[in-house]
């Protein structure tokens, strides 16, 4: 039952952010949706006549929901940002830590629960995402509806917000200065980025992402378990 409070009081706190940010891949992931499909009909398929040869580049067209995969990108980074603050670098401000950690529970359900509580928050973002994949498929307006792999390309860049949560929270518990290796935690998370977008091999990206979320977890929850607060 502690586990339970402690998990909706992370939600709670943290839901203007999550809020915020499924209204801004809502709205202008929307927006940017019917604007490509409203050039598109006018300036691209309304040109071609019937009948029509057209060279072979003119037959692919980047996916309509390209724009808005940029954006849930960016928004999961932020969010992964902002609650990383939230759950772990707030505290020392407020000093609000040792009321937390002298609770009738143990360190481990407290960050059990702060983790677990991210992770819904970014699924609550990637729900977001598919009802805007889903628009697309369902909309009059549109064409050529997105296809199944920018989808999933939307729902992963939602969990890769994960990493840079854990990155965060790494940064915000070490106890070393920022300019020696407190920054660790998130120069990791940069390099990782730079690998998993400079390769196409799904297995690779996958492993990598893996991996890097386990060595994350693993640092966090003993430098959280071990911390004097």
């Amino acid at each position: 039952m502690r586990f339970i409070t402690l998990y909706k009081k992370e939600l709670r706190e943290a839901a203007p952010w999550i809020i915020l940010a499924a209204l801004s891949l809502l709205v202008i992931g929307w927006l940017m949706i019917i604007t490509e499909a409203h050039n598109r009909e006018r300036w691209y398929y309304g040109a071609m006549s019937n009948g029509q040869v057209i060279d072979d580049y003119k037959v692919l067209r980047p996916d309509i929901m390209l724009g808005s995969a940029v954006l849930m990108f960016f928004l999961s980074i932020g969010l992964g940002l902002v609650l990383g603050i939230r759950h772990f670098l707030v505290p020392d401000f407020t000093k609000t830590w040792q009321f937390l950690i002298h609770r009738s529970t143990t360190r481990t359900v407290i960050l059990t629960a702060k983790l677990i509580a991210a992770v819904s928050i970014l699924f609550c973002l990637s729900i977001a995402w598919l009802i805007l994949a889903a628009y697309t498929h369902v909309s009059d307006r549109i064409t050529i509806p997105a296809e199944s792999g920018i989808v999933r390309l939307g729902v992963f860049y939602a969990y890769l917000g994960f990493i840079v949560y854990l990155g965060t929270a790494l940064c915000a518990l070490t106890t070393t200065r920022w300019y020696t290796t407190r920054i660790f935690g998130l120069f990791f998370v940069f390099i990782t980025y730079i690998l998993i977008l400079s390769r196409t091999n799904f297995v690779f990206v996958f492993s990598i992402t893996v991996f890097v979320l386990i060595v994350l977890a693993v640092q966090v929850y003993g430098t959280f378990l071990q911390k004097e607060f």
